[in-house]
């Protein structure tokens, strides 16, 4: 996985004409305000993207992280919710980082109430739990591929 080209992709979408050599997966949602979504998944997804040579401790994350998303990441707040540690355990190269199945292709709006994300996957069936999770805890609901 080329984690820059993913990273340059979360911030500025696909280049022109740019293609992706593996198969795009589609995720639509609703959402009450699908644009915010949107840009907490991107800003979250940069932030563990770019997180620099040496992976940063759990307390480190917490204040790298967008607070929205880390406090929908506790199991008290939400009995289906993913502890902070093992969704990001999904990105640390050193963990499940290199297998996470799945990379940041582009998305976009679907009317007032919906919108849609592109991911670039190596085969199916994938792990999409970290995705649909980080979906869910951005406002998502209705998730579907």
């Amino acid at each position: 996985m080329d984690r820059q080209a993913e990273l340059r992709r979360v911030l500025e979408g696909p280049l022109p004409g740019e293609v992706s050599e593996a198969f795009l997966q589609r995720f639509t949602f609703t959402a009450d305000d699908p644009r915010s979504v949107i840009a907490l998944v991107r800003d979250v997804l940069a932030t563990v993207l770019d997180a620099g040579a040496a992976w940063p401790e759990l307390a480190q994350w917490h204040d790298r992280l967008p607070d929205r998303f880390v406090s929908a990441c506790t199991p008290e707040r939400d009995a289906a919710a993913w502890e902070l540690s093992g969704w990001l355990a999904w990105f640390e190269p050193e963990e499940l980082g290199e297998s996470r199945g799945w990379q940041w292709w582009d998305a976009g709006l679907a009317g007032p109430a919906g919108g849609w994300v592109d991911v670039a996957v190596e085969g199916h069936p994938f792990a999409s739990d970290s995705l649909e999770w980080l979906l869910r805890a951005s406002g998502a609901r209705d998730i579907d591929s």
